[in-house]
Parts: structure tokens; C-alpha cells; sequence
């Protein structure tokens, strides 16, 4: 976490530039400051979204336990949705005569 403090900010005040060259020296200087930071992104997002092998029966149990756990909390509030809303919404249905 302490590399990225390595991001340079663009200056507040930028010097005017009186030469195309000066222009497409500092476009360069821009790109490769981009670029590098770019590098440094994709680097802390493969290490933020890298799956790890779970090397214990324990540690896979538990991820089975959590994942039924949310599935279930998913339902009773998909459950408990229905029986609030379901009188509600019954009241603007066609009715046949």
C-alpha cells in the first residue's frame, strides 16, 4: 500500500508553451507519467481481485456455510417482500365480473 503514494499531480499553474516542441516534449512526459500509472492500476487491481486457493477443508466449509448463508438471507427478504407488497399489489389487478 505504500507505492502508491508515488502519483505525481499536474502543477496548478501549467508554464505556457511558445514552440511545438515544447509541446510534444511535455505530451510525452504526460504519456509516460499515464502510463506508469496505468502499469502501477492494473498491478494493485490483479492483487485486489486475485482469487486464492483456500488450502484447507475448514476454510472451504466455511465459504460453503457463508455462501448458503447470504442465499438464504436473499430469500427470507425476497419472502418477506412478497407477503408485505403482495396485498398492495393485488389491488391493482383486473378484476372479472
Amino acid at each position: 500500500m505504500e507505492d502508491n503514494k508515488n502519483i505525481t499531480l499536474a502543477p496548478a499553474n501549467p508554464p505556457r508553451y511558445k514552440t511545438l516542441k515544447s509541446i510534444s516534449e511535455r505530451k510525452q512526459q504526460l504519456l509516460t507519467g499515464i502510463r506508469a500509472d496505468h502499469a502501477q492500476m492494473d498491478t494493485l487491481w490483479k492483487d485486489l481481485t486475485t482469487k486464492h486457493e483456500q488450502p484447507t477443508k475448514g476454510l472451504k466449509m466455511a465459504d460453503m456455510l457463508n455462501t448458503g448463508a447470504g442465499i438464504f438471507d436473499g430469500a427470507m427478504l425476497g419472502w418477506k417482500l412478497y407477503r408485505k407488497y403482495y396485498g398492495f399489489l393485488s389491488k391493482f389487478k383486473k378484476k372479472d365480473k
